[in-house]
């Protein structure tokens, strides 16, 4: 049997301070809200020293979510045109790049340790950032 020695703590990313950071989603997958009931894409976002960060894409009615998806486009350098429907895949997310700003979530309950989030993605940069990182 495999032998494992629980050390959660020091497996969670390291803190990083509010600003921009260029990014890779390193991960994407179709989900459900738990919340509103509403399909979703939930992607990981790998940062340029490797830590991680979760964003989810919800698909609803709410302004605020059509913006977050219409900005994860443009930031990640999809070419699409006003009024164009995109049949937007949680694979075809996979390997993008894009800048990000990060902001720092605190639970209110003290429950949780405190975690980036991501504030919006940034489409004024231009292209998405270049590789390698």
């Amino acid at each position: 049997m495999p032998k494992h020695v629980y050390n959660a703590e020091d497996n969670r990313p390291d803190i990083m301070p509010p600003g921009v950071y260029p990014v890779t989603v390193r991960e994407a997958e179709d989900q459900i809200s738990k919340t509103s009931g509403n399909e979703m894409i939930k992607v990981t976002l790998e940062l340029e020293n490797g830590n991680w960060v979760f964003d989810y894409l919800t698909f609803g009615s709410k302004q605020g979510e059509k913006i977050k998806i219409d900005t994860f486009i443009t930031a990640t350098g999809q070419a699409v045109t006003k009024g164009e429907e995109i049949d937007l895949k949680a694979a075809e997310c996979v390997g993008k790049r894009a800048f990000v700003e990060l902001g720092i979530e605190h639970d209110e309950n003290g429950k949780y340790p405190d975690k980036n989030r991501v504030l919006k993605y940034i489409t004024d940069k231009g292209q998405p950032p270049a590789l390698p990182f």
